[in-house]
């Protein structure tokens, strides 16, 4: 892993996933210690990859699978009118990471970015059985199982969404749990540190 040490939002591709470690939330302090992980969120970035802004989709409490823009939410970056980067600042709120799955053709990025697309366009909720459930489970057992009978079909969790959108569109897993979508941001997190046909690409964070 050779990972940048700042976000420039115009090496983004699409397909790209966005880890986000959030500094004020005590839920995501829960998640991170549950999954022993410095990340607790995750999106994937839908904009085409000479587009900007940049847009992510990402599944969030209360709202459910929405599109956010990244270049306001997670980095405030200014630009001129013809799209040229005049100034990058980063959040106090987040520090962030930005994960590249190698080797897909351009297709099946754009599919799976379609497919999270999509999700968002239908208005799925955010699947808090898996989230409340899922660390039940996790805390019990070590995660030495996972019953399929919590995975929905119409709901959600961030890390989740993305998991589901590159089984289903480029037969991709992060894990041994991605069929039954109990995925987290941990999972993708590790996934690049350990695997060659993923990687952290960029972060503005020392920690990945």
């Amino acid at each position: 892993m050779n990972a940048e040490n700042i976000i420039n939002p115009d090496k983004i591709l699409r397909a790209d996933i966005l880890l986000v470690h959030t500094n004020y939330s005590l839920i995501s302090k829960i998640i991170r210690k549950f999954s022993k992980s410095y990340w607790n969120h995750c999106g994937l970035f839908v904009s085409k990859d000479d587009q900007w802004p940049k847009w992510i989709i990402e599944s969030v409490k209360k709202q459910g699978v929405v599109g956010s823009p990244f270049e306001l939410k997670y980095l405030k970056v200014i630009r001129d009118d013809d799209g040229r980067m005049l100034e990058i600042k980063p959040s106090r709120k987040y520090n962030i990471a930005i994960v590249r799955v190698k080797g897909l053709t351009y297709q099946q990025r754009r599919r799976v970015s379609a497919r999270a697309y999509h999700w968002a366009i239908e208005e799925r909720k955010y699947d808090y059985l898996l989230f409340i459930l899922g660390m039940i489970i996790h805390l019990m057992t070590f995660r030495r199982f996972y019953p399929k009978w919590l995975r929905s079909a119409t709901r959600f969790t961030c890390s989740e969404l993305i998991a589901s959108a590159f089984y289903k569109e480029a037969d991709f897993k992060f894990s041994k749990y991605t069929e039954c979508g109990y995925v987290t941001p941990a999972d993708i997190a590790k996934t690049a540190k350990e695997k060659d046909n993923v990687e952290i690409v960029m972060t503005n964070s020392d920690i990945v």
